[in-house]
């Protein structure tokens, strides 16, 4: 290993997301100069809601973020019903899981885990220097030999460690000599919400209470309702069969009613009442499947200078095992821990350890969020519940993954 003074890295993170805050978080609580770089004039996040499994809450557990502030619903069970009328097929009881794998899974609203996220990075309270958030900072060019980046309004800077946490259209990743391999999937999401207390008003049937995912269809095509928001919002994901015409969806764009009931089918009529009063929000994406990407990092020559990618623009992957964000999480977990005083790494050995502890692991998730997405019995969960195979990827894997003792391992092998 070589021998370094430590000192607290100056890191430019590219990307205002829930990615992009996390690792802000994890750096500036090892004690590094941390700037966040948001490309929009708001570091807003967009969606319904998120599953946060324990390997994703024990990271943010470990950065001290106090869950309540994020009003989570915390999910019990798991259940699966018949696409025409909604009657319960199976259950997958949830039961221990705090217990055996230390942390709830946690179910959130996206925008308000993002809201905890910036006031914990940016907030004069806490561990280490407060972030820095910067909007209208589009990054156009990234050099990773040197740590410079410009930005699109003309503003320069250099920096020990820039992480680019800038999304599926990551402007960085090109930059590195990666060309992403992409295809259209066959599949379309609508997402659409519901008010708690205007369900309950208009009598109609209320899932609020149930503290589970619920699965609507097994196949590709399927419906997948949960709470969220201390049960006040019900949110709702709906895929179907991509048409033609829907290539010319993109991320987050607004759709009727009418085409929301018209991509679902034959679907119970209690969903469909729902949808029908009580709906609002209603967007619509297509889905996209992502090859893993060769290289997570590049690194000077000298070993103090580089960027590594986390989240969507090093591993984005298809929705169906609810692990992209809690990817990002322990992707930020494991930059701010293989970054930290223990370790006293140069940025090229660290890096190399991200992408080894990261590639692999990530790469499993990837290919397990496909094969979900065209059979239910592949989500963690019900998995543990049938025929094992090679790939398949259980609960105990997900949740029970002891991603410090990896980092651990793979520096005294490695370094």
């Amino acid at each position: 290993m070589t021998v370094n003074t430590w000192k607290s890295l100056d890191v430019a993170v590219l990307g205002g997301g829930l990615g992009g805050l996390s690792a802000a978080l994890a750096m500036r609580r090892q004690g590094h100069n941390v700037t966040i770089y948001e490309r929009y004039d708001y570091a807003g996040e967009v969606g319904a809601s998120l599953s946060c499994a324990s390997n994703g809450g024990r990271w943010l557990h470990d950065w001290g973020v106090d869950f309540s502030k994020a009003k989570p619903v915390i999910l019990k069970k798991l259940i699966k019903r018949k696409w025409e009328n909604g009657e319960i097929i199976s259950e997958y009881p949830l039961g221990d899981y705090e217990q055996k794998y230390g942390f709830p899974y946690y179910n959130l609203h996206r925008i308000d885990i993002h809201q905890v996220l910036k006031d914990y990075a940016t907030s004069e309270e806490g561990e280490g220097k407060p972030c820095e958030l910067l909007l209208n900072h589009k990054a156009t060019k990234v050099d990773y030999n040197t740590g410079f980046v410009e930005f699109e309004n003309g503003t320069t800077i250099t920096v020990d460690l820039v992480i680019a946490a800038d999304g599926i259209r990551s402007l960085t990743k090109p930059q590195l000599g990666i060309t992403p391999v992409f295809k259209s999937s066959d599949s379309g999401c609508i997402r659409v919400l519901f008010d708690t207390k205007k369900v309950k008003e208009l009598g109609l049937t209320d899932y609020s209470n149930n503290e589970a995912i619920e699965y609507w269809g097994e196949t590709k095509f399927k419906i997948v309702l949960s709470p969220c928001a201390n049960n006040e919002v019900i949110s709702c994901y709906c895929f179907f069969a991509a048409g033609e015409g829907d290539e010319k969806n993109d991320w987050n764009n607004d759709v009727s009613l009418e085409k929301l009931i018209s991509s679902c089918e034959g679907l119970d009529p209690v969903l469909v009442e729902l949808f029908t009063k009580c709906g609002y929000d209603i967007k619509q994406w297509r889905l996209y499947v992502h090859e893993p990407i060769p290289y997570f990092y590049k690194a000077s020559e000298t070993g103090t200078k580089g960027v590594a990618l986390l989240g969507d623009a090093a591993h984005a992957m298809m929705p169906d095992q609810s692990q992209g964000a809690v990817a990002a999480f322990e992707d930020s977990g494991a930059l701010g821990y293989i970054f930290s005083k223990k370790f006293n790494l140069s940025i090229a050995e660290g890096l190399k350890i991200y992408e080894l502890e990261r590639k692999e692991r990530v790469t499993k998730i990837q290919a397990a969020s496909l094969r979900a997405r065209e059979n239910l019995n592949e989500r963690i969960g019900w998995s543990s519940d049938n025929i094992k195979h090679e790939q398949k990827l259980t609960i105990d894997e997900v949740c029970g993954y002891d991603m410090k003792a990896h980092i651990d391992e793979l520096i005294a092998a490695n370094i």
